[in-house]
């Protein structure tokens, strides 16, 4: 019996405990989907508001930032338009009497060959100065005239000789420009009879009589006759028509010599004078030399337009005309 017993309440327990379980499982809260059977509390309105000005102060903030930028970008684009401004005065500027007599000086004076044909004149002093020679005055580097390049030499004049002097050595000469090797030797001297030349004791010759009109060569390809005119008529009055150019019969181009008519010979002869001072008279910056022409006019000559320079201007003035 007590065995009997003991089995019926030993399978009562089990059964107590099985209930038990169940109903531990009724209560315990059922996983979701969204909180994992955890409660999630809500935000509060303030909390809520808190979080939409924190986002709008950053949008903002990065506004102003763009805002700033851009503001910044601008000065540094006004700061670079003032300073290149200023570069081109300085370019146009007329030399002062120190460095026109500089740039006629040989002794201040380098000659360059070994050019590559594609560079520009910008590139030929971005060389100097990177090679430690800054106080460039002048470049004069000849051009095609049909393409306009460089013909891979010139002259390069320095407003102190101990920069003239670093160009020549062997840290600037022979050194590496668009794979070609540069070379920079002294200057010659101007020959007797140019507009330099008469700078260094050269004398202009006596002006013939009755001459009114003047030679002038070393002039730019694209110089025009308004431009020419511009320049000679500080020496006096140009007659109508009285510059002209000479030019390739076939395509028109100018050959870098014109003549110029004055008025009297007074003009002509100020010209030359004037024309054999230090940079005294110049066409688009370039020097240009000035003597006085006693030939006669072509009747074929002809002018920018490819006119007839006798039936536009006529020939009331042709006497003694240059060619």
């Amino acid at each position: 019996r007590r065995s009997r017993k003991s089995k019926k309440s030993a399978v009562a327990d089990e059964d107590n405990a099985i209930t038990a379980a169940s109903d531990n499982e009724d209560t315990t809260p059922q996983n979701d989907e969204d909180g994992g059977g955890v409660d999630v509390a809500k935000p509060t309105d303030d909390e809520e508001k808190e979080k939409v000005e924190k986002v709008e102060k950053e949008e903002k903030n990065e506004e102003e930032g763009d805002e700033d930028a851009a503001e910044d970008g601008k000065k540094r684009k006004r700061k670079r338009k003032r300073k290149k401004k200023a570069a081109d005065e300085a370019e146009d500027a007329p030399p002062t009497d120190a460095d026109a007599a500089k740039i006629q000086d040989v002794e201040h004076t380098v000659f360059i060959e070994g050019l590559p044909f594609t560079s520009t004149e910008q590139q030929v002093r971005s060389f100097f100065v990177t090679h430690g020679c800054k106080d460039i005055l002048q470049l004069r580097l000849p051009t095609w005239q049909d393409s306009g390049r460089l013909r891979g030499f010139g002259h390069v004049v320095f407003a102190s000789q101990e920069t003239r002097t670093l160009a020549l050595s062997d840290e600037v000469n022979g050194k590496n420009m668009g794979n070609r090797y540069i070379t920079v030797k002294e200057a010659n001297a101007p020959k007797a009879g140019t507009t330099a030349g008469a700078v260094l004791g050269g004398q202009a010759r006596d002006q013939p009589k009755g001459c009114k009109i003047v030679y002038v060569r070393n002039l730019p390809y694209e110089a025009t006759e308004e431009q020419i005119e511009e320049a000679f008529k500080t020496c006096g009055k140009i007659l109508e028509g009285g510059v002209r150019i000479a030019r390739n019969h076939v395509n028109g181009q100018a050959k870098g010599f014109a003549y110029v008519e004055y008025k009297n010979e007074e003009s002509a002869l100020s010209a030359v004078q004037k024309a054999a001072k230090p940079f005294g008279l110049t066409v688009l910056k370039r020097p240009v030399f000035v003597d006085y022409d006693e030939g006669s006019m072509k009747g074929s000559f002809r002018g920018s337009e490819g006119k007839l320079w006798s039936k536009e201007h006529g020939d009331s003035n042709a006497g003694g005309r240059g060619r």
